[in-house]
């Protein structure tokens, strides 16, 4: 993944969950610097504490994803103190996360970081993480492909992992499945409807596995923008 010169990252919901694994997976890749992002300020300090190999430079900025006025003074800090950034993951905790929270924090999280990627020669990365039963399938699938779209002209990709591999199915946990379900009669029927509509589907034994694939949309080695990857343990597909 080292395929850049002190890279640059930040990771939203950084305080738990997959925030903050993401956060600890990176920390070993970041030499630029890592600046960690969660309301729960207490948490977050704990977290950023206990990162295993932390970078020279590590930054905790505690506020809610969604408020466009802390983005701002963010994108400042971030200007100020490393210049740029290369590397963003979003994460949602599926615990905490309302109905509008996926598509207002990854909106919120990709207009701060493209005016900091895009000035980079190589641009830069967002990555969205986030459990299976925080997502709307459609919903989700429109938000990514925008995103790259808008995020191109930046030389920013933009890319979703919604990790599956625990508790349950991943499509059953969504709105439309029950929908789909009506319409194709079985669940065979509605997975083939999915694949359809072009969702790569990756089958994980691990979580360290959803870990692995979020650095690889992170490496410059990969060219994927817009693709939203499901990771599921395999025993309900």
């Amino acid at each position: 993944m080292h395929t850049r010169l002190n890279p640059v990252a930040l990771v939203t919901g950084a305080a738990s969950g997959i925030g903050a694994a993401c956060a600890r997976s990176l920390a070993t890749y970041a030499s630029g610097g890592l600046i960690m992002v969660d309301a729960n300020e207490a948490a977050l300090a704990a977290t950023a504490d206990a990162l295993p190999s932390p970078p020279e430079r590590v930054s905790t900025l505690a506020f809610d994803a969604t408020d466009a006025q802390a983005w701002k003074r963010a994108q400042d800090f971030i200007r100020t103190q490393y210049g740029r950034l290369d590397w963003a993951v979003a994460g949602v905790d599926a615990e905490k996360a309302s109905a509008d929270a996926l598509p207002r924090a990854t909106l919120g999280v990709g207009n701060a970081v493209t005016p900091l990627m895009k000035d980079n020669i190589q641009g830069g990365v967002v990555v969205l993480a986030l459990a299976a039963h925080s997502a709307k399938v459609d919903a989700l699938l429109q938000l990514v492909r925008v995103a790259a779209k808008e995020g191109a002209a930046h030389k920013v990709r933009v890319n979703a992992v919604i990790n599956g591999a625990v508790e349950s199915a991943l499509w059953r946990r969504d709105p439309d499945f029950a929908t789909l379900l009506k319409e194709a009669k079985d669940e065979v029927g509605v997975l083939d409807r999915i694949a359809k509509r072009s969702i790569p589907l990756v089958r994980c034994s691990a979580s360290q596995d959803v870990l692995r694939l979020i650095r690889l949309l992170l490496s410059d080695d990969s060219a994927v923008s817009g693709a939203t990857l499901a990771v599921d343990g395999g025993p309900a597909l």
